[in-house]
């Protein structure tokens, strides 16, 4: 055999080599996503009146095994993870948005009962609220969010949002600013959907008629849905403040009912377990305060019944409902 001929074979043979003998054979395939597990933890909220920043300081978030918030009657030694590093501005995170405050943090399988501390603000430290009136230093009664139990198990992935409703949560006396942990809702993700609403614009305007001498400054009106338990009658439907009256029902969430870009009065809602609500309309938001009681003692009421809305999760959670009142 010549030269020419046995370079030509050992070169073809080294080629063939190098593409894996030649034969058609596919490269490997790309290994599968690692699973996601461990437990996932997000931040979202309902905007509050007249605040255009809530800034949240974050401080700790403290995991206790099998027993009560410290280690203690019986629960073993508390794992604590630095959260000083998240300074959440929450009203960039509503709807169904929500800040990623934990992803996937490992966990060994069993109960746990968790508390999310967060820092009060001291002069320009710690958290915050700003207003047309400049920045407030923001408290608390307690500077933690008692979140309750999750249970972990080995393998999974557990993804819960804490939802503020700032309307109901955030407490103003003129002079100050308070976070109480009324109108918070600790939830599963795997089992919640989000409500996109929108109410007929003839009960707008039919409400600012009829109500014409409640309006607010400058002849507005603040409109407002709230969802209550499935069954609550409209003579039922109470106001934000943190205890019903006799007789009345407190709303599990409320939401602003603004124009879109379309012209369509719109409102949402997000992170609300699978079931049945009944939804509420009223043009008198402007009335309504955290931290009394304007149904019973004043002129607050709700308009209209929206009837019921069904929030469905659909699978893994996350599911967009959506809801017509009127019309």
């Amino acid at each position: 055999m010549g030269g020419r001929m046995k370079r030509a074979m050992w070169l073809m043979a080294v080629l063939l080599a190098g593409c894996g003998g030649g034969d058609g054979d596919s490269p490997a395939p790309s290994p599968e996503p690692t699973p996601a597990e461990g437990l996932s933890i997000g931040l979202s909220d309902a905007p509050a009146d007249g605040v255009s920043h809530l800034i949240l300081q974050m401080h700790s978030l403290e995991l206790t095994p099998g027993g009560h918030m410290g280690g203690h009657h019986g629960g073993g030694d508390p794992i604590v993870l630095d959260m000083s590093h998240h300074r959440v501005d929450m009203l960039a995170y509503q709807g169904d948005d929500a800040y990623p405050l934990l992803h996937q943090h490992q966990l060994e399988p069993g109960r746990y009962q968790l508390r999310l501390h967060w820092t009060p603000g001291t002069g320009d430290h710690g958290s915050y609220v700003d207003d047309g009136e400049g920045r407030h230093p923001l408290h608390g009664d307690h500077p933690y969010f008692d979140l309750g139990e999750v249970t972990i198990h080995e393998g999974l992935h557990h993804n819960f949002t804490l939802e503020m409703d700032l309307r109901q949560g955030l407490h103003h006396n003129g002079e100050h600013y308070a976070l109480e942990h009324h109108g918070m809702r600790w939830v599963d993700n795997d089992t919640m959907g989000h409500l996109k609403g929108t109410v007929d614009a003839s009960w707008i305007a039919d409400c600012e008629a009829d109500n014409a001498s409640l309006a607010g400054p400058d002849s507005q009106f603040v409109h407002a849905a709230y969802l209550y338990p499935d069954g609550t009658t409209l003579a039922q439907m109470d106001d934000i403040a943190p205890a019903a009256a006799d007789g009345q029902v407190a709303p599990l969430a409320t939401s602003w009912v603004h124009q879109d870009h379309n012209g369509d009065w719109v409102f949402g809602v997000g992170f609300l377990p699978a079931g049945r609500y009944q939804v509420g309309y009223t043009c008198l938001g402007h009335l309504d305060q955290p931290d009394s009681n304007e149904a019973a003692d004043g002129d607050f009421a709700l308009y209209r019944d929206g009837g019921v809305v069904i929030i469905e999760s659909g699978e893994g959670g996350g599911h967009h409902n959506t809801h017509r009142c009127g019309g």
